[in-house]
């Protein structure tokens, strides 16, 4: 496509800054012979009534040849004129909703079913990621949401698609594609009929908009006389160049009074027991800047207009002293404010290992993340738990306007008990302080409901366990490491259960191949155990029904291992089952030599993915049982993601 690019001023050979019209004209042709079977064959996905979906691509590209001078030097003119074909395809389609010609196939019906069954922004999100390959930012401010709440809804429309299909994750590009055999016999009219009607167009605009100046001029009083009592006439001297300097755009540079924080009397009514006391305020310049667990800078906005750092402590009982820490940022523009939320959120859940940032607490587990619908623009509340002291972190973090606020609970208590409450009352407390400010924006209810939601994506293999996911265990050993995520190879044997013979992800199932398999190891690099010890996880991808068959046949090979082999001494305890997505059980098997080898397993299954866990434990190195069954429910959580973008 020909850009209409200016030529730079010491050329040796200086031309109009403009385009000439050939070019501009062959610019447009170019691109709607290129992308309207492509815009076609996603509007057609996203209505499913392929007469709807013509008619308002071909409208779409007679809009764009009227502001062609304007699509046409985007990097991506499509980004214009797709959101324009969809609203028209929707509109038109929702008067007949999923009219189809009567002969299309059989596999393209099913197809169209499975998207009917999403909704409109799951439906979006899927063919905008894996049809017209969008980054994940184009795709959430294409749909309109947060870039959070868009990879949620591609996550839940990618898993639901794929099961309806009983097909992997990994092969919804290809399946999509495939509806273009539905679109091959469509005929588009010549690129000169569609610049004729932008044409048109532009014409009964441009006569439109004179006549509606003429009557707001005459109406308001401004056809004037010059001094000599006549009419001026459209001849005139020029207007002199303006000397000021403009103002640059974007609002007034905002600040955050300290009276904005919150006070004490908040903080003893949300969390429970006496002698809350306030220490100090700061604008957190001073020492190292790290407030917070899991920070890893000293402002979430370094270029924002004001910061505040205000903490409380309760030290009415010293052994179970709990802390709380608010951190608030103004920032210059909502686009900054909101990059600045995303990455002080992005602290607490992906929180960087020791390899990646040395001041970041080293042994750091995250224990639950939840949504807070109403509490500002964008809010969330993780729940961290240290391996190394067993100190909880409830973490709250929410936007108002250009304001961004995080409160922090540190308590020495179970991550099960409550704290969850008392900090989302005290966010919503600092949201509703906050938003009553001239760059303030939505406000709080009074009182906040905490919704849980899956963990945020975090590592390069994002459907695989990482670090973050991993509990404590009954002495500290140290910090965990895994190695990076790898194709599996061969047959591994830690890849199933140790001391019982178990079918494997790996080769063939009932004639299936096991695709997309990978394995990642974690082990404690720093503690002087057996080699053996360590956490090992599998992934593979079988077609739903054989899923299904998998998860089976290992559960009844686990209930068969005691009895197949006595003479090894192997014990079987059920720790969990729920439906066929998770099962886990502890083992134990005798050894020559009064040994015992103790040893966790889990199978799991969300849609057409499936894992194994298998932890090898050691005298020193046990993981409780409710902790191991909190990692499998983890796991499955993870594998939700397992085939969709990670970009």
């Amino acid at each position: 496509m020909t850009a209409d690019v200016p030529e730079s001023p010491s050329s040796p050979q200086p031309r109009s800054a403009r385009a000439s019209g050939a070019d501009h004209t062959a610019g447009f042709d170019d691109f709607y012979r290129d992308s309207r079977d492509r815009l076609l064959l996603q509007t057609f996905a996203l209505t499913g009534d392929l007469a709807a979906a013509r008619s308002a691509v071909r409208e779409a590209f007679v809009v764009s040849w009227h502001h062609w001078r304007k699509t046409g030097r985007l990097d991506d003119p499509e980004m214009a004129v797709r959101p324009d074909a969809w609203r028209k395809a929707l509109r038109r389609s929702s008067a007949r909703p999923w009219h189809r010609k009567k002969d299309i196939a059989a596999e393209h019906r099913a197809i169209l079913d499975a998207l009917a069954a999403l909704s409109v922004d799951q439906r979006k999100a899927l063919l905008l990621t894996q049809l017209a390959a969008v980054s994940m930012d184009e795709m959430a401010q294409e749909i309109g949401l947060p870039l959070e709440a868009a990879e949620r809804e591609l996550q839940q429309g990618a898993a639901a698609f794929a099961t309806e299909l009983a097909i992997p994750t990994s092969a919804i590009p290809l399946s999509l594609s495939s509806l273009g055999a539905a679109i091959r016999s469509v005929t588009w009219p010549r690129v000169t009929i569609i610049r004729r009607a932008g044409a048109a167009r532009r014409r009964a605009h441009t006569v439109i908009g004179g006549a509606a100046a003429v009557v707001a001029l005459v109406a308001g009083g401004a056809v004037a006389h010059d001094a000599t009592g006549d009419r001026p006439t459209l001849d005139r001297a020029d207007v002199p160049a303006a000397t000021s300097t403009p103002r640059p755009p974007g609002p007034a540079v905002t600040t955050l009074p300290d009276t904005a924080l919150l006070p004490v009397d908040v903080v003893q009514e949300a969390l429970p027991g006496r002698g809350w006391q306030q220490g100090t305020t700061t604008d957190n310049s001073s020492g190292n800047g790290l407030v917070l667990p899991c920070q890893t800078e000293r402002y979430a906005d370094p270029q924002g207009t004001s910061a505040w750092v205000r903490t409380f402590r309760n030290s009415a009982k010293p052994r179970a002293a709990r802390s709380v820490v608010q951190l608030a940022e103004a920032s210059s523009a909502e686009p900054r404010a909101i990059r600045t939320y995303r990455r002080a959120l992005r602290w607490f859940t992906t929180c960087p290992t020791p390899a990646e940032k040395d001041a970041a607490p080293p042994r750091v587990q995250l224990v639950s993340t939840a949504t807070l619908p109403g509490v500002g623009d964008q809010s969330a509340l993780v729940v961290l738990r240290s391996r190394a002291d067993g100190t909880t972190y409830v973490v709250g973090v929410a936007r108002t306007g250009l304001y961004t606020t995080v409160t922090s609970l540190s308590a020495k208590v179970a991550p099960g008990q409550p704290g969850r409450v008392g900090v989302a009352q005290l966010l919503a407390t600092a949201v509703g302080r906050m938003c009553a400010n001239a760059d303030g924006g939505a406000c709080a209810p009074d009182k906040p409901k905490v919704v849980d939601r899956a963990p945020y994506r975090t590592g390069d293999v994002p459907w695989m366990l990482s670090e973050l996911d991993l509990p404590p265990l009954t002495q500290d050993p140290g910090p965990w490491v895994g190695t990076p995520a790898a194709k599996l190879t061969e047959d591994r044997i830690d890849s199933g259960a140790v001391g019982c013979d178990t079918v494997h992800l790996f080769g063939k199932f009932r004639n299936q191949p096991v695709k997309d398999n990978q394995f990642r190891t974690f082990v404690l690099s720093d503690a002087k155990l057996p080699p053996e010890v360590g956490l090992t996880q599998t992934v593979g991808t079988l077609p739903t029904g054989a899923a299904r068959a998998f998860v089976q046949r290992f559960r009844e090979q686990m209930a068969a291992c005691p009895d197949v082999d006595a003479t090894a001494g192997t014990e079987v305890e059920q720790l969990a089952q729920d439906g066929d997505a998770l099962s886990a059980w502890h083992l134990s098997t005798a050894l020559p030599g009064d040994r015992t080898v103790e040893y966790d397993v889990a199978v799991l299954r969300r849609g057409t993915s499936v894992s194994v866990l298998v932890y090898v434990a050691a005298p020193r190195a046990r993981m409780a049982n409710p902790d191991f069954v909190a990692l499998a429910r983890r796991s499955v959580e993870r594998l939700a993601v397992m085939g969709t973008p990670t970009s």
